[in-house]
Order: structure tokens, then C-alpha cells, then sequence
């Protein structure tokens, strides 16, 4: 295994781990609307907007993957026949980018709803007093507010991988 392949390994991993964590935590919390009643649907939007991510940045780096030139992919030599067998069509790579693309804009739109929810409460949120109607449990309100950081560094690692991938950073000599 070369330095590139880890690399990638270790990235594309960690892009994983912040949707899955957000999911996580948005699906521990849902039955409990009374733990945040400043806004309650911040743990439906981070379970949801968990999946979404999830299934977008997976689908994004099989996508990324597939559209890379082959020499810069570090797999076994094929046959004309094997490759002719594969059947890269320009249908399917079409068909794949826009089932990404719908994807990825539920995502975003998610992201967007979840940022909306924490920054309204931002300011005014009460994490001590339970019976204050801008209470909210401070792991919940605290996860949600780092999750969406994470997530922007997320959106930063998609883009490094991609980089990596479509350039061929470090693939060796072509």
C-alpha cells in the first residue's frame, strides 16, 4: 500500500465520521424534545441532515473515483476485454452524478436548516435553567454547534480528496 492510498484511506474516513457522528447524536436525543424546547427540531435536523451527508459524501468520493483518469488509479491491470466489459458509458456517469447531485442538494439544504436553528438560539440560549423556554441541554446544543464546524471541515476534506484523486497527487509517474 503506497502513502497515497493511506492518505486518501485516512481522509476519506475521517469525512465519514462527522455525518456519522451527527446522525448519531440527532437520532440519541430525538425522543426527548423537552431536552431543547428552544428549538425542537434540532435533533431532527441533525439526524436527518446526518444521513443526507453520509450518503452524500460517500456517493461523492464513489463518483470522484469513478470519473478519475485511469492512470492515476492505483488498481490491477485489465484486459481490453475486462475493460470493455465494465461498461463505462456516459449514461451511467450522468445517471450517477445527478442522483449525487439531488443528493448532495438535500444535504446542503439540511446543513443550512440546522445552521439556521443554532444561530437563531445563539445569543439567548439558557444551558443551566431547565424551566426557561430558551432552555437547551447543553450536549445537545454544544454538539450541534460543533457539528456544523465539523461539517464545514468535511466539505474541506470532500475537496482535498477530490484534488488528490482528479490531479493524481502522488500517483507516480504517468
Amino acid at each position: 500500500m503506497s502513502w497515497r492510498t493511506i492518505l486518501l484511506a485516512c481522509l476519506m474516513f475521517s469525512t465519514l465520521v462527522i455525518p456519522i457522528v451527527q446522525l448519531s447524536f440527532g437520532f440519541h436525543f430525538i425522543n426527548t424534545p423537552e431536552n431543547c424546547p428552544a428549538q425542537r427540531d434540532l435533533m431532527l435536523l441533525m439526524a436527518i441532515g446526518g444521513v443526507f451527508q453520509a450518503l452524500f459524501f460517500a456517493a461523492t468520493f464513489g463518483f470522484v473515483y469513478r470519473i478519475t483518469p485511469s492512470k492515476y488509479k492505483t488498481e490491477k491491470k485489465q484486459t481490453v476485454a475486462q475493460q470493455s466489459a465494465k461498461g463505462n458509458s456516459r449514461t451511467s456517469f450522468v445517471v450517477i452524478g445527478c442522483i449525487t447531485g439531488i443528493i448532495g442538494a438535500c444535504a446542503i439544504i439540511f446543513f443550512v436548516l440546522l445552521q439556521i436553528q443554532v444561530y437563531s438560539i445563539f445569543k439567548t440560549v439558557n444551558t443551566n435553567n431547565t424551566s426557561d423556554p430558551l432552555y437547551c441541554l447543553f450536549q445537545i446544543f454544544s454538539s450541534a454547534f460543533g457539528l456544523i464546524i465539523a461539517t464545514y471541515v468535511a466539505f474541506l476534506l470532500l475537496f482535498i480528496v477530490s484534488i488528490i484523486f482528479l490531479c493524481g497527487i502522488g500517483a507516480g509517474k504517468t
